[in-house]
Order: structure tokens, then C-alpha cells, then sequence
């Protein structure tokens, strides 16, 4: 038996309204240096699409270490570079902790990812983020 498509369409409409409530704002930054050794993996490898945690919080002593998270750019920081934004999304594996960076931000990406979301020039931007 078929779901009626009024039904279906409910259904839809509530998962991606429940998906977009437990997204989370940050910032993003990028880091164009290696990504290994990392904290989490030590010097094994773990692709591309990596990310360094900056939040404390976040970093949680490591226990966040092999996570993925779905980011996606929400806006500029910077009051001079106006929709930075791409309108896409990557999705990045937690390997390090960056408590030493000098942005403030949730996540560091190298700039392959960050390119993904928002024009490098912006440096760093506005961001939700799910796991």
C-alpha cells in the first residue's frame, strides 16, 4: 500500500525541518598547512576533507576525534565581503585540536573544504554545522 503523497510530502517537510534544528552556528576558518601529525591520528593520513577543532568545549579532551560534521556556510564575518557563501556543503572528519590558532573559530578547514563553502578571501565565515 502506497503512502499517499500529501502525506509523504508532511513527512519530508518535517525530517528537513528536525534536520535544521539540530544544526549548530560557528565560525569556519581555513588552514592551509598539513593536517599531519594530527592529535587524533597521529601521522597516519586521514584524506582531504579533514577539519582541527578550535572550541574546548568542542575538543571535549578528544572524545570528538573521528566524527563527521556536515558544514555549511551561513554568512560573512566580515562586514567588507558581503555573500561569501558558495550555497554548498562539505563534510569534514575531526583529526586535531588548533588551541594555538589565531581565528576564533569552531572548525579549521583546509582551504580544499573551505573552498567548497565560501570564497577563501573571506578568511572565515558564519556557519551551522550538524554531525
Amino acid at each position: 500500500m502506497a503512502i499517499p503523497k500529501n502525506i509523504f510530502l508532511v513527512i519530508i517537510g518535517f525530517l528537513a525541518t528536525f534536520s535544521i534544528v539540530l544544526a549548530k552556528p560557528g565560525i569556519a576558518s581555513f588552514y592551509n598547512s598539513s593536517y599531519v601529525p594530527s592529535k587524533c591520528y597521529g601521522t597516519k593520513p586521514q584524506g582531504d576533507l579533514v577539519a582541527k577543532v578550535g572550541s574546548k568545549s568542542l575538543w571535549d579532551g578528544g572524545a570528538i576525534c573521528g566524527k563527521k560534521f556536515n558544514v555549511t556556510c551561513t554568512g560573512e564575518t566580515n562586514k567588507y565581503l558581503l555573500h561569501p557563501c558558495t550555497g554548498k556543503s562539505v563534510v569534514v572528519k575531526i583529526v586535531d585540536y588548533c588551541p594555538e590558532c589565531t581565528a576564533d573559530a569552531t572548525f579549521y578547514l583546509p582551504e580544499k573544504a573551505f573552498e567548497t563553502i565560501s570564497m577563501v578571501m573571506a578568511f572565515e565565515v558564519k556557519i551551522d554545522y550538524v554531525q
